[in-house]
């Protein structure tokens, strides 16, 4: 469904928050130039005008809470910023709406009473119900996995929050094992350095009240109930509501409709902080290259750019986009090009190409940009933790760019002080080579280029 960009703007100045920046200049970004090769293409993308993506998006999210959380007011206005800017730049925009289950922490408190008292650095998992107790801890005695009823050896946890460790199976199976033994809620302790942030993946009435913990904090509860009993106090009221938001999408005027390269971030972030790496970034690097792309005088394959929503509670915006394609449309997309994280700072080095064997040729054009730019990377396993994952499922050859380490993920250090605009840069760059190339050519990736819906060669190129 196609909503205007006044709409938002104006539901967002009925709810008392401040719409998305106005264009510094509405002309700058409207078709000009020819930048109709993948060198050209890479050359037009422009650091300052990266960075200027990156202030409007943070701008936003001060002037909303602090966050651009999904279905919120911050993402709201983001979606306005994205749209006008693409309008601008000549696209006809499509606003692609979808429900999302919508929860946000109202209050949250953990504490530990006895054998000493003290706060409990925490994080409230996504989907997470509301929850308040005063009790015991109580770790599986057969496993510390928690993952099953099983694990708990026959113990009733009536009155009791479970302790358990992450690993191995989903968040939710241990939250719905800890609700089948009777705990009153369920903290799971991180199995590597860092805070644990997750969510739950879907709403489901059998959950208990569920946070994460570093590991560190949980071996030290865990290693004080082998002397006796360990008492915390949990207060977690959560707002859990079904609410409405979209996607952003925009694809170029010419080219070939039964070979389409697309191009995808999440624009949403979280509530814990601007989310500038996470995902102000990818957003920033698609934007600016949906608008240099619009000063392409006629592409071979038509470029498409996709604006994620509810990507951070669950990929939700990219799987109701998949799912809603025909296997027909399916097979039309020649490749998806995923960039999620993609500005890390500086003395991290931690920006990865996404592997997998989703396409090996088109990995290797951003491998290539990046060693022309002199920036470090590495190979960044397949999570099915970013909008790829739909892609891939559906067999579509894909790729990207992500952050496989960020010290201030989920955090409100997420700020324009801690992303690096070379990263960002450099990221943008890379995937412009892979764009300028594959809007001409995609015989690294399949045969269109050689034979139209007809069998025979296509007269328009590939």
């Amino acid at each position: 469904m196609r909503r205007t960009v006044s709409t938002l703007a104006a539901t967002a100045l009925v709810a008392g928050v401040t719409a998305a920046p106005a264009l510094a200049n509405p002309d700058r970004n409207r078709a000009g130039g020819n930048p109709n090769s993948p060198e050209k293409l890479v050359e037009a993308i422009d650091a300052d005008s990266l960075w200027s993506h990156m202030e409007a998006f943070y701008d936003i999210a001060m002037a909303n809470d602090g966050h651009r959380a999904a279905a919120t007011p911050g993402y709201d206005a983001s979606v306005d910023y994205v749209v006008d800017q693409l309008e601008g730049a000549g696209y006809d925009v499509e606003l692609q709406e979808f429900e999302i289950f919508y929860t946000e922490t109202l209050h949250q408190e953990l504490r530990q009473v006895s054998p000493t008292e003290r706060d409990l650095e925490h994080t409230v998992l996504t989907y997470s119900p509301s929850g308040a107790a005063t009790a015991e801890l109580a770790a599986p005695s057969g496993d510390p996995l928690g993952c099953t009823a099983g694990a708990y050896g026959g113990e009733d946890l009536t009155g009791k929050i479970a302790i358990v460790s992450r690993g191995v199976c989903p968040f939710a199976d241990k939250s719905l094992a800890a609700a089948e033994v009777g705990a009153e809620a369920v903290i799971i302790y991180n199995n590597a350095a860092g805070a644990l942030n997750g969510t739950l993946g879907s709403p489901n009435d059998g959950y208990v009240a569920t946070v994460g913990i570093t590991r560190d904090l949980g071996l030290d509860l865990v290693a004080q109930l082998a002397d006796g009993p360990v008492v915390v106090d949990l207060d977690l009221e959560q707002l859990a509501e079904w609410r409405t938001t979209v996607n952003v999408l925009a694809e170029t005027r010419t080219g070939r409709d039964d070979n389409v390269v697309m191009v995808g971030a999440h624009l949403d972030g979280v509530p814990q902080g601007p989310g500038m790496n996470d995902n102000a970034s990818g957003s920033a690097a698609v934007l600016e290259l949906a608008l240099q792309s619009a000063k392409i005088n006629k592409v071979n394959n038509k470029l498409r750019f996709a604006f994620w929503g509810a990507e951070e509670i669950g990929l939700l915006g990219s799987i109701h986009y998949v799912s809603e394609l025909s296997q027909a449309e399916r097979d039309d997309i020649a490749a998806y090009i995923n960039l999620d994280m993609v500005a890390p700072l500086d003395h991290q080095n931690t920006l990865g190409v996404l592997q997998g064997g989703f396409s090996d040729g088109a990995q290797q054009l951003l491998i290539d940009q990046l060693e022309r730019d002199n920036h470090p990377h590495g190979p960044a396993g397949n999570g099915n933790n970013s909008d790829y994952a739909p892609f891939v499922a559906a067999g579509i050859t894909s790729t990207g760019l992500l952050s496989y380490y960020d010290s201030n993920y989920h955090t409100a250090q997420d700020d324009l002080d801690n992303v690096s605009p070379t990263s960002l840069h450099h990221s943008a760059r890379a995937v412009a080579s892979l764009v300028g190339t594959f809007a001409y050519d995609t015989s690294l990736i399949n045969d269109k280029c050689s034979a139209g819906k007809s069998g025979k060669p296509h007269p328009g190129g590939c």
